[in-house]
């Protein structure tokens, strides 16, 4: 006994020593400009993601758990574009902070996900925030080269904190994300088998409204618009009809489908019908919300010291416009530890001018990688906003059945989901056997960490970490 607890003590001594050595104090963030005082850290910085080339980088953002960040998981938080910032979007969806109706502060976010897990944000690609290459070739970027880099960032963001190692790993992300998050989960189980050494501990993925298929997704906005009466049956049976060049069973993104110009112009009428608009006036960026007005204030606003509303219907429309004139502010760069080289562009939430992507890529086909994950015992959860017109909850649901039958999985429950302590009704969940889930969220947009962080919340938490346990 007495020889066992000698083991123990020396163990115990390891683990605070890693405690306290573990992380990479020169990235500590002292205080974000306008944060509210909190009882966890934050670290900032960039990670070189090249052996031989200096100065080709991501940035990332890292926040410990609230309680006893040793004891708890890691989530990776990817999203899309591709070309948005994951540092971003961490100031207007899961991550500790939202900023301020003047965009000069911080408020606590009540419903971050670092309740219940480490959070890291990652910068990626390479033009996305703050990452960056002094290759100007870097800036071209597809989802090979995409998912090279993250997996070398992933390896030396673990030898920089070695102590998340052996944690549990989820992967999260919305929108372009899926294509991001399945990619890298596929490498890293890839360099497990090959690394001798300790091994990514993939504990399961979480997608917010993700881009699966995106040529089936165009057309699901039809099927999307008819069944909330937005256009009539007669443009839409025109549509079905002309637009028929591919289905779920021959998606090929190989081949070049290029829709006829009867097809392209009769799917921009009905556009034009489903938000009752002319050419002039119609914006695509009404699709990332249906029922919603996009934010109408401007930067300049900010700048004369107006403030942006927080919330229009329950919905902060104009958070990214704070985040973004936040994140420009030069004392939030340097409390951040970003934009150390000057890049010549400044920061944007999404597309700076530098930033470029393989656009065959965005139609490749995601389901073999989600295939593969299911048939390596990896748990999926997908969520949904019933009110995104980019990527419909229609199509995503097709892709699913549609993988579930490759699988030869049944679909084994619908049901409504609640949330809440009262129970709230959050939308539909569908599962297909123990790995495969797909949840609806009620009134959720495109971003529904943002539209319904609650509902995101209680998705991450009761059916992401509880449900993998």
């Amino acid at each position: 006994m007495e020889f066992r607890g000698v083991i123990f003590v020396s163990f115990l001594i390891f683990q605070l020593g890693v405690n306290s050595n573990a992380f990479s104090m020169n990235d500590l963030i002292s205080k974000l400009p306008g944060q509210p005082d909190v009882n966890f850290r934050q670290f900032a910085g960039y990670i070189d993601v090249d052996e031989n080339v200096v100065g080709r980088s991501l940035f990332y953002y890292f926040v410990e758990a609230e309680k006893d960040p040793l004891t708890q998981p890691l989530t990776v938080w990817l999203t899309g574009g591709p070309g948005c910032s994951s540092v971003g979007d961490a100031f207007g969806s899961v991550g500790p902070f939202i900023v301020t109706k003047d965009a000069h502060g911080l408020q606590t976010n009540i419903l971050s996900w670092n309740k219940v897990s480490n959070l890291l944000f990652i910068d990626s690609p390479i033009g996305s925030g703050w990452s960056y290459s002094n290759t100007s070739s870097d800036y071209n970027n597809g989802d090979d080269s995409t998912n090279k880099i993250l997996l070398t960032f992933m390896q030396k963001w673990y030898e920089k904190y070695p102590v998340f190692k052996s944690k549990d790993l989820y992967l999260a992300g919305s929108s372009f994300a899926g294509h991001f998050v399945p990619n890298l989960a596929n490498a890293l189980l890839d360099d497990n088998k090959q690394s001798k050494q300790s091994k990514f501990n993939l504990k399961g993925l979480v997608l917010g409204n993700p881009m699966l298929r995106k040529k089936l997704d165009d057309i699901a906005k039809i099927d999307f618009f008819f069944s909330r009466e937005m256009i009539n049956s007669s443009l839409y049976n025109e549509i079905k009809k002309e637009c028929n060049a591919i289905d779920e069973n021959n998606y090929f993104s190989s081949i070049k489908t290029t829709w006829s110009t009867k097809c392209k112009n009769l799917v921009f009428e009905a556009d034009l019908a489903a938000f009752k608009t002319d050419a002039h006036n119609y914006s695509p960026q009404k699709l990332f919300d249906v029922f919603r007005p996009p934010c109408a204030e401007t930067e300049q606003d900010l700048n004369l010291g107006k403030q942006v509303p927080i919330v229009s219907t329950e919905v902060d429309m104009c958070h990214p416009l704070r985040v973004q004139f936040y994140f420009n502010l030069p004392e939030v760069q340097k409390a951040f530890h970003g934009n150390q080289t000057n890049l010549s562009y400044r920061w944007k939430g999404c597309f700076t001018a530098n930033f470029k992507y393989n656009e065959a890529d965005k139609d490749l086909d995601m389901l073999p990688a989600l295939k593969n994950l299911l048939q390596l015992s990896v748990p999926i959860t997908i969520f949904s906003g019933d009110q995104d017109g980019i990527i419909p909850i229609e199509g995503t649901l097709q892709h699913l059945e549609k993988l579930a039958e490759e699988l030869n999985i049944k679909l084994t429950k619908k049901e409504t989901w609640n949330f809440g302590t009262k129970f709230y009704e959050g939308g539909l969940k569908y599962e297909f056997g123990d790995l495969l889930k797909f949840l609806t969220v009620k009134g959720g947009n495109h971003h529904v960490t943002s539209s319904r962080p609650s509902q995101a919340f209680s998705i991450f938490t009761s059916f992401t970490i509880k449900w993998m346990h």
